[in-house]
């Protein structure tokens, strides 16, 4: 069997607290490993548990045994990760290439100090302009990325990490010596990491790091915090250190204001691959149909010039045609929500050598990056179209480097466009930090932490590494559920903004959920949530406790159209039509016009069978609406299921000759002729169904759904067998 088939069987057992089964199938891949350290640990643990089971055999006292048991599976779940990293498979991947190349290397403190050294050098010269800085300068920058590499790596690859190493991780992490986009980079290590190895103390890590008062920095550690405790939610239980150093998040208030934003934005990124797709579908080509826009590859949003009227009387009018303007809206909407608008614009754009290094996915954008400080324009438009992008809050990181290698390809037009629409936010991203009030620089970690989640979402998705990471984007990402994180949300307002945004996406069992954790808060709630909780219910098919819901919002808002409609529903589908009618009524009782009332009014009296009442309602949907296929449908069936079948086939002749008829129309039309006693004029219509469907056997099916309504109206089972045969038989 091959090594991931074992580590995929261990997890499985160690989750379902089979340790005895879990350390056997250990045994058998860590004895053949020849890895001596890995092998020392297992022993150790295996016979840890071994006294564990014979103490306990023996009926000895042990307060401390649960406690123990814990540790022991903890420990379980880290060597069955290291046993994966040493099989064949494992070991042809870049993560055991470097972790092979740093084997029992101790100049780490060595790096941290000259990567400093190199920062203050490269300041230095950066000050004094003069043929000679800039030779200089560039050889500290070409140093700075062979550190930059070097260090990321070693952190990515490290392990058996304790509190000491901890401490030195924090010290280099929070050292202003040197760059923020490098310490940046750092903490990125460290998640990747734990999701090529768990190691307890590298969460631990990442807690400490979110207290930083950096924004770069805090984001991105409680970002890694959540990805890692999606992936490995079932292990943290097994550390109880873990456990404490997650609670002394929920102390800063900061921090859970930073964790419902990241909340919002990871849910938002389950959106991508529709606008993704949207976008390359319909947005895209739709704007490149059009002669005027020239290359519209990078999709920027155009409305601007869409809405002044004057410019182009033939794009108007294309616009019109094609509906480009709502779409173009929708892009502008998803932008300013912070979706990701631009994956599909930057997909194709990975492949350039900067993204072989596997650290540039995840670093800040920086122009003193060499490859993108050879390519800074001198001209003075290109400087200010270029600093616009550079600052754009709309780009993530990684889609700004893939800009640059492009810049040179983008068309004059666009980028006169481009200039346009970034040269405002080019001057609001320009303001230092010094001027920044606090609402401003929470909002500035906001965008850090869009940003940086679209970057990971792209490393995980189009990277050429992507296979050899488990990809946290495949999970649900819902904060709220996981039973570690969800204290960082309690908040009733950010439940609610969570909740709502659930709605408003249509998740709607988690945003049920979601409203469960606010019902918990005995707070008083408006009509509008309970009005949700009894739309996500129903839209999940539980009808009975949706009705219960919506029920609550009417007591609260008595006069509600949506809501009695919606109660009424429900008992439609529960097929408790009295009770339906009870809520139609009301509802008519506030709109005795509304058709779509009338209709289905006219509908639960028609199969509670008090046809004259629900005449009433169609007929007057026909005064209302003259010319309604729904009117003439609702009178035909009522008439067929009353026995007037003059009157049904009247309805059904003027609905058939009507555009809009259906193929259900003919069948019911072919029902009313064969109750007259006209088999040939009802095959034909059966026939005629079966032409529109194209195909016969829908057409037999729903014959046969409808034999207890025309035996009731007069057919034999033996007629009904017979026409069954005729139909095939055509």
């Amino acid at each position: 069997m091959e090594t991931n088939e074992f580590h995929i069987q261990i997890e499985s057992l160690l989750k379902g607290h089979q340790l005895k089964k879990a350390i056997d199938k250990l045994s058998e891949i860590i004895t053949e490993d020849g890895d001596w350290n890995l092998y020392t640990n297992f022993s150790e643990v295996r016979s840890a548990y071994s006294y564990m089971l014979e103490y306990m055999r023996m009926g000895m006292p042990d307060p401390n045994r649960e406690k123990l048991y814990n540790e022991l599976v903890g420990k379980c779940f880290i060597l069955n990760d290291r046993a994966a990293l040493n099989n064949k498979e494992s070991k042809a991947t870049l993560y055991r290439q470097y972790l092979n190349r740093y084997a029992g290397s101790n100049d780490t403190a060595q790096l941290h100090m000259r990567i400093a050294e190199n920062h203050a050098n490269y300041s230095v010269v950066h000050m004094i302009p003069s043929p000679e800085s800039k030779s200089v300068a560039k050889k500290l920058q070409q140093e700075h990325e062979q550190l930059l590499r070097e260090i990321f790596y070693r952190i990515w690859t490290s392990s058996n990490w304790n509190s000491q190493t901890s401490d030195d991780i924090c010290g280099l992490l929070t050292n202003s010596e040197i760059s923020i986009n490098d310490r940046a980079t750092f903490v990125s290590a460290i998640t990747l990491g734990l999701l090529n190895c768990f190691e307890p103390q590298k969460i631990a890590t990442l807690c400490r790091l979110s207290f930083s008062d950096e924004a770069e920095i805090s984001t991105r550690a409680l970002i890694g915090i959540v990805l890692i405790l999606s992936v490995y939610e079932h292990r943290i239980a097994y550390f109880p250190e873990l456990t404490f150093a997650l609670q002394t998040l929920g102390d800063s208030d900061r921090i859970k204001q930073r964790m419902h934003n990241i909340q919002i934005q990871l849910l938002r990124c389950r959106e991508t691959q529709k606008i993704d797709r949207k976008m390359r579908d319909e947005i895209i080509p739709a704007m490149l149909k059009n002669p005027h826009l020239g290359t519209g590859k990078l999709g920027m949003d155009i409305m601007s010039e869409i809405d002044e009227e004057e410019k182009n009387p033939e794009w108007k009018e294309w616009l019109e045609n094609d509906n480009i303007k709502d779409k173009l809206n929708e892009m502008a909407k998803w932008q300013m929500e912070g979706a990701d608008v631009y994956m599909s614009t930057f997909s194709q754009l990975k492949r350039f050598p900067f993204f072989e290094e596997m650290c540039n996915w995840v670093r800040p954008f920086d122009t003193d990056v060499p490859q993108i400080a050879d390519l800074l324009p001198q001209n003075s438009n290109k400087k200010s179209l270029f600093g616009a992008i550079c600052s754009s809050r709309f780009f993530c990181n990684s889609d700004k480097y893939s800009f640059c290698f492009t810049f040179e390809q983008v068309p004059v037009e666009q980028r006169n466009m481009m200039m346009q629409q970034l040269g405002e936010e080019k001057e609001i991203a320009s303001e230092g930090p010094e001027t920044l009030s606090k609402a401003q620089k929470d909002k500035d970690a906001e965008h850090i932490g869009n940003q940086y989640i679209q970057d990971l979402y792209r490393f995980f998705k189009l990277s050429r590494y992507k296979k050899q990471f488990i990809d946290p984007f495949t999970l649900s990402l819902n904060i709220l559920e996981n039973s570690h994180l969800a204290f960082m949300i309690n908040d009733p307002d950010a439940i609610m903004h969570t909740f709502n945004y659930l709605i408003d996406k249509e998740y709607y069992s988690e945003a049920y959920n979601a409203g469960l954790l606010l019902e918990k808060e005995s707070r008083t709630y408006n009509a509008d949530f309970y009005q949700k909780m009894g739309y996500s219910l129903q839209k999940e098919g539980k009808y009975r406790e949706a009705a219960g819901y919506y029920t609550k919002a009417d007591i609260i808002s008595p006069d509600s159209l949506w809501t009695m409609k919606h109660i009424a529903q429900c008992y439609r589908l529960l097929g408790e039509y009295e009770n339906a009618l009870q809520y139609h009524n009301a509802a008519l009782e506030v709109a005795p016009d509304n058709i779509s009332l009338l209709l289905q009014t006219g509908e639960c009296l028609a199969i509670l069978k008090r046809y004259d009442e629900a005449f009433e309602h169609f007929f007057k949907v026909e005064y209302l609406a003259p010319e309604s296929p729904q009117a003439w449908r609702a009178i035909a069936w009522c008439s067929f299921l009353n026995g007037k079948e003059e009157q049904a086939r009247h309805y059904y002749a003027k609905l058939l000759a009507h555009k809009k008829a259906k193929f259900e129309d003919y069948i019911n039309a072919g029902h009313t002729e064969w109750i007259a006693k006209k088999p040939q004029q009802a095959v034909e219509l059966y026939k005629k169904a079966a032409e529109l469907r194209g195909n016969t056997a829908d057409v037999t099916d729903i014959i046969k759904e409808d034999y207890n309504i025309l035996i009731e109206r007069g057919a034999t089972e033996f007629e009904l067998a017979l026409l069954n045969d005729i139909l095939i038989t055509q």
